[in-house]
Formats: structure tokens, C-alpha cells, sequence
């Protein structure tokens, strides 16, 4: 259950953006996490028992549209932070932890910090974790880091997490 805290913040970040977003400002989201190298198909072999998790991606509901975000505030839903993990490894994982953190302009703290959790996830599956709504302060910068916290006897942790920037700009 989401806390009271959770949904103001979310709110005021809805009016924030809604006064400054009037048809004039666009929003951006970049994803600044690394690339990662891809294998050569032939030379890797997959142990019979590895464990691996992966942020594949992220995505919002509405879409982060002036025009559907109003809507969907005015409607009362608010805005959810989809969170697409898929299990890469060979072994179905139980408990998986999510985590979320907003940070706003270039704070070294995060101003939000969220975690939900996936009770099951078999090899190959994708599961969307769903993050609701939330009061967020304005900014016309945000960097959102989600992570998903590696299982016993996960070795490769590279795609673990992703980072995004989220810009606020004029076109």
C-alpha cells in the first residue's frame, strides 16, 4: 500500500507540471544507463543453474503527454511508473526486490525512494512492476535510477539497473 506522502507528491508534481506544461514545454527522458557489450552468441554457454535479472526498460502511464497527464489527473489515476524486468537466467527466482529513486536537478539525494516486489519470475518471463502515483517537487531536470536487486548467486549484475534523465524543456 502506497503511502499518503506517495500520492501528494505526485499531485503537486501533476499541478507543477500542469502550470508549467501548458502546450509550451516538452518532456524528455533519456536513458543515460551504459551500454552493455552483447556476447557472441556461440561462445557463451549458460550454466543449468544461473541466475540473472534485468531492467529491460521503463515506461509511464499516461504517457508523459501534457494533454494525457491532465487527463489523467483531472480522472484522479495520477501517473504509474512501469518497470519492465525480464529473468535472463536459467532458474525461476522468487522475491525479486524493485527499487526507485527520484532525485530532482542535481541533488545527490533522492527526494523519493520507492521498492515493490515480484513474488515469482521464470526463465525468460517479463514482469511489470507497477510503481502509482506521486507528489514530485518541480524541476526542469530529474534523474530517475530503478534497480532490481540481484538474487543469490546472481553473478552478472550489469543489467541490473538503469538510469534515466527526465528534461523539462521548451521547443
Amino acid at each position: 500500500m502506497l503511502s499518503r506522502s506517495w500520492h501528494r507528491a505526485m499531485s503537486m508534481f501533476l499541478v507543477l507540471l500542469a502550470l508549467c506544461t501548458s502546450g509550451c514545454i516538452r518532456i524528455q527522458v533519456i536513458d543515460r544507463t551504459p551500454s552493455i557489450a552483447q556476447p557472441t552468441p556461440f561462445t557463451r554457454v549458460q550454466p543449468l543453474d544461473e541466475h540473472s535479472l534485468a531492467v529491460l526498460a521503463v515506461d509511464f502511464d499516461p504517457p508523459l503527454e501534457y494533454e494525457e497527464i491532465i487527463a489523467s489527473k483531472n480522472s484522479g489515476k495520477g501517473i504509474t511508473l512501469l518497470v519492465a524486468i525480464e529473468n535472463t537466467g536459467s532458474v525461476a527466482e522468487t522475491d525479486v526486490v524493485v527499487e526507485v529513486e527520484l532525485y530532482k536537478g542535481k541533488e545527490e539525494q533522492p527526494f523519493l525512494h520507492k521498492t515493490s516486489s515480484v513474488d515469482g519470475i521464470v526463465p525468460g518471463e517479463i514482469e511489470l512492476v507497477r510503481f502509482k502515483d506521486t507528489e514530485i517537487p518541480f524541476s526542469d531536470r530529474y534523474r530517475l535510477k530503478v534497480h532490481v536487486v540481484p538474487v543469490s548467486g546472481e553473478v552478472n549484475v550489469v543489467d541490473n539497473a538503469k538510469t534515466y534523465d527526465l528534461l523539462i524543456t521548451q521547443p
